[in-house]
């Protein structure tokens, strides 16, 4: 019988009800455990991730920054379960080791910054239907994913001074006082020289040229000048529009100056740095970062999965 209950265990999908005798008064049905996964030689059963799924909100609590969904499939809980084995065996190859002794540290400290006793501590987590256990699993596991946000992915996170400054731009385009400096290639070309004059025509030609190194016949008086460091408040109304309105990298709309077609390249569009950008900058960096490490961090797991036996049942 051992043999036979050995074997049933360790069939994945079995099911087994037992009943009892009929000599005895109350039948009764015994649900051996469903493994729904397997990730090198750890196994990961039903019970587990139904469990996880019942203290879902209490964990969120304790670990937003593992559990960031409002909701998830039992798919996506195993998906969790399976990305913490590698989160782990990858900061242990490094010599990084979340031992109990660490564990319960932490947890002491944030009793004191709490101002608590570990007998509130218990009855609070007792209120959220987690065990004492689970909870110190779950604070072993938090330290261990912000080793790996730190020592793994963000290494591979990189957030420049010109992104925040675009990122600022974007939420606050509508605001006036922005100020911008430019690097320009100014192309420009007499207006009396051209048969078709349309400020539309000039702009695709010179996309042309771009790519082709190409102009047509009545274009060849074309010339150019590098205008670098020029400050937005020493421009015209008109012509800062013009500016403003062009991307980095990009060419601005034709615009007639003193008889003259002129189409800017915007080779560097700086925001000049307002007291109010200083203020923002950091969050918006650190919120670049956040967007950018989900990312890093979904591409880093898609390459890992390789490297491990997974068989996923579910």
């Amino acid at each position: 019988m051992k043999y036979l209950i050995t074997i049933l265990f360790l069939c994945p999908n079995l099911v087994w009800a037992q009943e009892k005798p009929k000599s005895e008064t109350a039948p009764f049905e015994k649900l051996l455990d469903k493994i729904v996964a397997v990730v090198n030689t750890k196994v990961i059963s039903l019970s587990e991730i139904k469990r996880l799924e019942e203290t879902l909100e209490a964990r969120r609590e304790v670990s937003p920054m593992i559990f960031t969904e409002p909701k998830y499939t039992d798919k996506g809980l195993l998906e969790i379960v399976i990305k913490s084995f590698i989160i782990r065996d990858k900061i242990n190859a490094q010599g990084y080791v979340i031992n109990d002794d660490a564990v319960e540290s932490r947890i002491k400290s944030t009793e004191e910054r709490l101002g608590i006793k570990r007998a509130d501590l218990l009855t609070f987590l007792k209120g959220k239907g987690l065990t004492y256990e689970e909870y110190f699993e779950i604070i072993r596991e938090t330290m261990e994913f912000n080793l790996f946000a730190s020592k793994i992915i963000a290494p591979l996170v990189s957030v420049t001074d010109q992104e925040i400054k675009n990122e600022y731009y974007r939420r606050n385009s509508s605001n006036n006082a922005l100020s911008f400096k430019y690097n320009l290639v100014d192309f420009y070309i007499s207006e009396s020289s051209l048969i078709d004059k349309k400020e539309d025509r000039f702009l695709a030609v010179l996309k042309d040229y771009q790519l082709t190194g190409k102009l047509p016949e009545e274009y060849k008086g074309l010339e150019s000048n590098n205008l670098d460091g020029l400050n937005e408040d020493g421009l015209t109304k008109d012509l800062g529009k013009v500016l403003k309105d062009a991307s980095e990298g990009s060419f601005s709309k034709a615009i007639s100056l003193n008889g003259f077609l002129h189409v800017f390249y915007v080779q560097k569009k700086d925001l000049v740095e307002s007291q109010d950008f200083l203020r923002m900058k950091e969050q918006i960096q650190n919120e670049i970062f956040m967007v950018k490490g989900k990312t890093v961090s979904a591409h880093w797991f898609d390459r890992e999965f390789s490297n491990y036996y997974i068989k996923n049942l579910l």
